[in-house]
């Protein structure tokens, strides 16, 4: 088939066994790919009573029909699993160069279960898959692990956890080798591997996928490359730090602790800022637009060094929501999240979530080992971030189990100042401020992710509220065309300034051109709507239901007390009317489950029985 490889691969660490099968035709037709693929293996392998850290949970490593192809944005690759944060199916893309490199292996996934009884890594070597000997690289951080793999292996990449994944730090991540470091963040899904034992995955491979119609595809990108050019402005020039004073200017950057959602110190840590210390510009595999960037650190751990510089919602995590301003602790802080492992988002809202708990008098100092937290005060934030991955403290085994599970620790009120949607730590675009984001958490199959319905920012009247009217169509239609993207699978970026924000001719045009199937933008909304509907029954199976679809308290009974957007919150009976609107344009009852009826339509009732 054109734009696959045609072999998958089962791994299992517990006995050692490792099978290959063929690429299934149906599979491909119906689920496209990366995303899809993930959420059909997981529904198929993994019973509902499988636990995150169970060795019967299975990890996938997926690629596109798109990923390794001479379209923009195409290094990018998927992985999934059931996350020990939400205990519901979570997918995370990942950049770099691994994605390419593991479709040129030979494999359009990888799918890992068992538990190995010692340290190990996974090794892909033109499509030899062995099982090997890890401990010379288990305890090492990210980028030493990194290096000493290729070292050993010679040209290749690499997905690895660091200490955090291996001390199963409930939002441990899996960073990804590159001339762009990714990382595949958010969900947990770096302990996962951690409870696998299991190090990561070293590839190698120079198989190239072939296109069905290579000159139909360059006049495609051809036609819209004027377009890209002018929508990339900002990104290529700042990266997403552009967002910081820009969202900050409509009242939604969400500050200490989601208490206010306009940060006076915003201009300290936004792009104008970062461009004093900015060296250069870094892309993953196939990118026009370079979004990443470098900086010099000029004091602290890695004082003198060029480190990868913090995205937009670091900046948010480790800045505006802890009310500082020091950007140098900021940049120290998000390379030793890099290096340990470890979300930056989740890290940076559960210490605000505990900094309000201890201010607030709900936890006794005493309890964090002698360090005091104050909203502002964040002089050893870079301590604190490797204190969490290696467990070794009080306050980092408090900081570790995420918030979530640490309001259940303190106890009291505390469940009131949670930043959470699933269990999983919100994203900095505000729940309360953005009408569509407040229902685009509650309903997310990740959780407080701003990856499934994607946050807008009309140039329209700060001052004036839309109100909560289309939210329900918006989100729908956001999720099916991210779905459709981390399926395919290509950048965000390029997929939502050139492909557009909705499923349409152009996704239609570009599958095409890669698979030689000629598929209408109708159809694709389809297969989108299926691969959601799927994620969301691993969830119900799971015990997921209406009730979990909410928002925090802070977001439903407390207006955003300052800033443009003054005022703003999302109601509870406001969440309820949109849920009820969601669900029945979805074809879901009032519970929030699937109907039989929408998984006739959808051609999902043969998978309707889990092992």
């Amino acid at each position: 088939m054109y734009g696959y490889m045609g072999k998958v691969a089962l791994v299992d660490l517990s006995t050692g066994k490792i099978k290959v099968d063929d690429l299934d035709d149906d599979l491909a037709r119906d689920f496209i790919g990366g995303n899809g693929f993930a959420a059909k293996v997981i529904y198929d392998l993994v019973s509902t009573n499988t636990r995150a850290f169970d060795e019967e949970n299975v990890v996938v490593f997926a690629t596109g029909p798109v990923t390794a192809t001479p379209f923009w944005g195409s290094g990018r690759g998927h992985m999934a699993s059931i996350s020990p944060l939400t205990g519901f199916f979570f997918d995370s893309n990942f950049g770099g160069n691994l994605a390419t490199t593991l479709k040129r292996s030979g494999y359009d996934y990888i799918a890992i279960t068992g538990k190995a009884s010692s340290p190990v890594y996974i090794l892909i070597d033109n499509g030899n898959i062995s099982i090997n000997d890890a401990s010379d690289v288990w305890g090492l951080t990210t980028g030493k692990a990194i290096e000493h793999l290729r070292a050993k292996h010679g040209k290749v990449e690499a997905a690895v956890i660091g200490p955090a994944g291996e001390r199963k730090v409930l939002f441990a991540s899996v960073v990804c080798s590159g001339l762009r470091t990714s990382i595949s963040a958010r969900g947990g899904l770096g302990a996962v591997l951690g409870s696998k034992l299991l190090k990561g995955v070293v590839v190698s491979g120079g198989k190239r996928p072939s296109v069905a119609d290579a000159d139909g595809l360059k006049e495609f990108m051809r036609s819209l490359s004027p377009e890209l050019k002018s929508k990339i402005g900002s990104l290529k020039k700042h990266g997403t730090p552009f967002l910081v004073e820009m969202i900050n200017s409509k009242g939604k950057l969400v500050t200490q602790n989601n208490m206010f959602e306009t940060f006076h110190g915003a201009s300290k840590i936004a792009a104008g800022e970062i461009e004093r210390y900015k060296t250069g510009n870094v892309a993953c595999n196939a990118c026009p637009i370079a979004c990443g960037k470098m900086v010099r650190v000029p004091s602290g751990t890695f004082k003198g060094m060029q480190v990868k510089m913090p995205e937009y919602e670091t900046l948010y995590s480790m800045g505006s929501m802890l009310a500082n301003t020091d950007l140098v602790s900021i940049f120290n802080t998000n390379a030793i999240c890099d290096e340990m492992g470890m979300d930056t988002i989740s890290f940076g809202v559960t210490l605000a979530f505990l900094t309000e708990c201890v201010e607030r008098g709900l936890l006794p100092e005493d309890k964090l080992g002698g360090r005091e937290l104050r909203f502002g005060d964040w002089h050893d934030l870079p301590d604190i971030a490797s204190q969490t991955a290696f467990r070794l403290s009080p306050l980092g085994e408090l900081i570790s189990m995420g918030s979530a599970r640490l309001a259940d620790v303190i106890g009291g009120d505390s469940k009131e100042f949670l930043y959470t949607a699933r269990s999983l730590e919100i994203a900095g675009h505000s729940a309360r401020g953005i009408r569509t984001m407040g229902l685009a958490y509650a309903t997310s199959t990740r959780g407080g992710s701003h990856q499934d319905a994607r946050p807008i920012y009309p140039e329209d009247d700060p001052e004036k509220d839309p109100g909560f009217d289309g939210a329900p169509e918006y989100c729908i239609k956001s999720q099916h065309n991210s779905t459709l993207g981390d399926s395919l699978v290509i950048c965000r970026f390029v997929h939502e300034r050139v492909l557009g924000m909705e499923i349409g001719q152009r996704m239609a045009d570009l599958l095409r051109h890669v698979t030689g199937l000629d598929r209408d933008a109708a159809e694709l909304e389809l297969v989108a709507e299926r691969i959601y509907n799927l994620e969301r029954l691993i969830g119900t199976k799971r015990g997921l239901s209406r009730d979990n679809d909410t928002l925090p308290y802070r977001v439903m009974h407390v207006p955003i007390p300052d800033g443009p957007s003054k005022g703003r919150c999302v109601p509870p009976d406001r969440l309820d009317g949109m849920l009820d609107e969601y669900y029945s344009l979805r074809g879901w009852d009032r519970r929030g489950i699937p109907t039989m009826d929408k998984l006739v339509e959808l051609g999902l009732v043969k998978a309707m029985s889990l092992p």
